[in-house]
């Protein structure tokens, strides 16, 4: 089956869950969307940016696809293939976080999969629009199959980010590259028009998203200056063009419809895909991996993106064996 639900959510679940919609769900349903939230975003994000990295990795500040980026990579030998990377896409409702919010799972990516981790700054809101984020994120995979030179690239994104990444799928097969080696979507964000759709959804029962935001935040969706490309809706992309595809989602979170339709239709069209669903549990709580849901997740993550990176090696060695 490719929908595992999970059951017996540890007791710091509840709390979190609580804490998130007492005191966090109201702000969030109130709070402006005004130039001074932007700015404080800012400054929230400047600061994590200049926390030390872990004992255990290393990071490295770069410029991928015309956009600054974190470079994760685990210390020490890993053994690992040297063609292989990750690109990693954070959320942040296309307007805030960035590499330095996102470093848990970065190096948490980086240590269990013993591959390079690219953390892309994607331009956003108010910068620039959805489309510019989609661009961003499309030309920084372009350079690591093209110039950097490698052969596999895992793409991972949580949230907004995981809207870019089943947008990198879609463009990379309509703009001729080689399909990802595998996707991780992490309560992702499926439809950018998921504001319009109250008839048919909800955020009644999200620990912490206001579906009413949404809204709000369309408008600025369609903000340039890169034209917006492709289907608006993740869930009317061609299944052929996705590779092997985990999805972690919060049960009942806003997002998790559309979730189990997208990967039920991939699995309906025989493309191997996963979603693992947490009761309790907070939008996108795979990221902070403070709990033992956090944890489990990731390795469940780790584990499907290892597999998918070793069948794309052994595939790779088949067809170079047949060609001598």
């Amino acid at each position: 089956m490719p929908i595992v639900h999970h059951r017996r959510p540890s007791p710091v679940s509840y709390l979190i869950w609580l804490a998130a919609r007492t005191f966090l769900k109201p702000i969030l349903a109130l709070a402006p969307i005004k130039p001074y939230v932007f700015k404080l975003n800012a400054a929230m994000e400047g600061r994590l940016e200049k926390r030390k990295a872990g004992r255990s990795v290393v990071i490295e500040p770069i410029t991928l696809g015309g956009r600054p980026t974190e470079l994760v990579m685990a210390k020490g030998p890993t053994g690992a293939s040297t063609d292989t990377a990750v690109l990693y896409l954070h959320g942040g409702a296309f307007m805030s976080c960035g590499p330095g919010t996102h470093r848990p799972i970065t190096t948490s990516l980086a240590k269990g999969l013993h591959v390079p981790v690219f953390a892309l700054d994607y331009r956003q809101i108010p910068e620039a629009g959805v489309g510019t984020s989609v661009h961003d994120a499309l030309e920084a995979y372009r350079e690591l199959l093209g110039e950097r030179g490698y052969r596999h690239v895992v793409v991972a994104g949580d949230s907004a980010g995981g809207y870019l990444t089943g947008k990198v799928a879609e463009l990379a097969a309509a703009n001729g590259l080689p399909a990802p080696t595998a996707l991780a979507m992490l309560s992702p964000l499926l439809d950018l028009d998921l504001g319009d759709r109250t008839q048919d959804r909800t955020s009644k029962h999200d620990a912490y998203l206001p579906m009413r935001q949404m809204t709000v935040l369309a408008p600025m969706f369609d903000w340039g200056p890169v034209p917006f490309a492709g289907e608006r809706s993740i869930g009317n992309v061609e299944p052929a063009v996705f590779p092997p595809t985990i999805v972690i989602t919060a049960q009942d979170e806003m997002v998790e419809p559309d979730s189990l339709e997208f990967v039920q239709k991939l699995d309906a069209a025989h493309r191997r895909a996963v979603l693992h669903s947490y009761p309790w549990q907070v939008h996108a709580f795979t990221v902070p991996l403070r709990h033992r849901e956090g944890r489990e997740s990731v390795g469940l993550v780790v584990d499907f993106l290892a597999e998918a990176i070793a069948d794309a090696h052994a595939q790779g060695d088949d067809r170079r064996h047949e060609a001598s």
